[in-house]
């Protein structure tokens, strides 16, 4: 009887292995709930793209467990925007816990970090890409001519390559002038529809400095993500932006007020 039970106990825990095992067919894009800063998954069939780290309170790593099966412990791209610590201070943690493939990074960070992470350069028209995701690099310019983290940040595409294409705008801290010069310029593409992306990352946690009008008018998003901290300092979102939005009925979606937001993409 006893032979039997754990032969039991055996196939119960063959048949938890073989199930939890199975690649994850559910394409999804989660912006976690990092508070203050940004990290943004996105993953289909055990293949992840990771943008961002949040601050140091690993509070990604909470959300990661969420949305990576408990024994995949590799991402295969992670895309760092730019060097604040909102944005890459939980870098260390991520190493502890995940094997990374690939970093790409703006090439502005410093020799210690690079040493970690071995990142590859990126700017503008690169696109990178894992089996269901492409995330289409339009900021900084190859010949950047500033050297200013939020100015240069990485800002782009995130598209969901499905039967009917998502798209959403990751703006990471780019100001309303880096905005509206990827929009004169002619460097922004709006959705193959021409009804509008269907989400925009919200610039710098809703700065005043951020989301400009010429932005909002040609991207023409449905939904707005702002990615922010309960009670921050700096008073994110700014009254202004809110009203942008607002203006033009876009629906709003916080970090703060919602926790992580997810957009369920099969």
């Amino acid at each position: 009887m006893k032979n039997r039970i754990i032969l039991f106990i055996s196939l119960i825990s063959l048949i938890f292995i073989f199930y939890f095992s199975l690649p994850n067919k559910e394409a999804k894009v989660v912006f976690c709930d990092v508070g203050q800063g940004d990290a943004i998954l996105a993953t289909y069939k055990n293949v992840q793209m990771l943008i961002d780290t949040g601050p140091d309170n690993k509070k990604v790593l909470e959300c990661l467990s969420k949305h990576i099966p408990f024994w995949d412990k590799t991402i295969e791209v992670v895309v760092l925007t730019h060097g604040d610590s909102d944005h890459i201070g939980a870098l260390n943690s991520l190493l502890g816990s995940y094997k990374i493939n690939k970093f790409f990074a703006n090439g502005s960070f410093d020799t210690s970090i690079e040493q970690n992470i071995y990142s590859q350069k990126i700017g503008q028209n690169d696109v990178i890409s894992t089996n269901m995701f492409d995330f289409e690099v339009v900021n900084p310019p190859k010949n950047k001519e500033i050297n200013e983290d939020n100015i240069n940040s990485v800002a782009g595409y995130l598209i969901y390559k499905g039967s009917v294409e998502w798209k959403a705008f990751l703006s990471a801290d780019i100001d309303k002038e880096t905005e509206q010069k990827l929009v004169w310029q002619k460097i922004l593409r709006q959705a193959q529809d021409g009804n509008g992306i269907d989400v925009l990352k919200v610039a710098h946690h809703g700065s005043e400095n951020g989301t400009s009008e010429e932005l909002l008018d040609f991207l023409k998003p449905k939904i707005a993500v702002i990615s922010v901290g309960k009670n921050n300092r700096f008073d994110h979102p700014r009254k202004e932006v809110i009203e942008r939005l607002d203006k033009r009925n876009i629906e709003i979606k916080r970090t703060d007020f919602d926790g992580e937001i997810v957009f369920k993409l099969n």
